[in-house]
């Protein structure tokens, strides 16, 4: 005979669960990390787990792997106080200098530092100018904003789990003039749902894919975009490559039958640290996105 679930039961399972968030959360290297998803991740841990020492030990490891080891503690005050002393009302060179020291601070765009010149030029070939840009798992990308670009009224949105960087990212944008928005959010249980011209998941996938295995193609069928960038990386964070083009090449198209026949592949990039894929939403497929296009003519 199985033990039935109380209400107790469920009252000690969410007093355990807000308790090791609120532990969490008092770390210096999660503080600013956004409490949905700690406490995701704390419900997941804790069946798994002895105690809540345990749970939180659990939740901590979890964090790390998709968040804590791409990032360190960057100094965000000073680093756009260098961006702010750079500008001079125009991306310029300093500008782009800046820009460059603050992505390094981010593992994600540290690893692309060596092909951003190329990186936004050859996925624009593809796509076109964008007017609307949204940034999902964004990191410190946004700051690559002096490569777009991007035309005077173009607008920028970016969610990431790290109040704090998403703070910096705010200030820099504020910085370039550009229409913007910027939200904490665990896109794994609330993917955005924003229509914009383009969307960029950049190298989000794998780490998607250690929360939910359905998370990304959820991600792809909510965002209302006409064209996404999908990218893999083709090195570990320890710069080893071996296999990870074809093993993510796989993982692409895995993923486009995840989400079925609403995206065609408007083109593939192999860059020297990055797998680049441009997809772009079959309007015919999507009754919704049809019905907008034709009350928009």
């Amino acid at each position: 005979m199985s033990e039935r679930h109380t209400s107790s039961d469920t009252a000690a399972d969410d007093a355990g669960i807000t308790a090791i968030a609120a532990r969490v959360l008092t770390s210096r290297r999660y503080r600013f990390v956004d409490p949905a998803l700690i406490e995701r991740l704390a419900a997941e841990e804790m069946p798994k787990a002895k105690n809540l020492a345990e749970a939180e030990k659990r939740t901590k490891r979890r964090l790390h792997q998709i968040f804590g080891a791409y990032t360190g503690q960057p100094d965000y005050t000073q680093l756009l106080l260098d961006l702010t002393t750079a500008w001079d009302g125009e991306p310029n060179d300093a500008v782009r200098a800046a820009c460059r020291t603050a992505m390094a601070a981010h593992a994600s765009t540290r690893e692309r530092l060596e092909i951003l010149d190329e990186f936004y030029e050859r996925i624009i070939a593809i796509t076109g100018v964008p007017g609307s840009i949204v940034d999902i798992a964004c990191g410190l990308n946004p700051l690559a904003i002096p490569w777009m670009g991007l035309p005077e009224r173009a607008s920028y949105v970016a969610y990431d789990i790290d109040s704090q960087m998403l703070g910096f990212i705010d200030g820099a944008l504020e910085l370039f003039g550009v229409t913007h928005r910027v939200e904490p959010r665990d896109i794994v249980t609330n993917p955005p749902t924003d229509d914009c011209d383009l969307a960029l998941l950049l190298k989000s996938v794998p780490c998607l894919d250690q929360q939910d295995t359905d998370a990304a193609a959820r991600i792809l069928h909510a965002i209302r975009a006409r064209q996404i960038v999908v990218t893999f990386p083709t090195r570990s964070l320890g710069g080893h490559g071996k296999g990870m083009a074809r093993t993510y090449h796989a993982r692409f198209e895995t993923l486009l039958s995840e989400i079925g026949g609403a995206f065609t592949v408007a083109g593939e990039i192999e860059l020297a640290n990055e797998l680049v894929f441009v997809i772009q939403r079959d309007i015919a497929q999507n009754p919704q996105d049809s019905r907008d296009n034709e009350m928009a003519h």
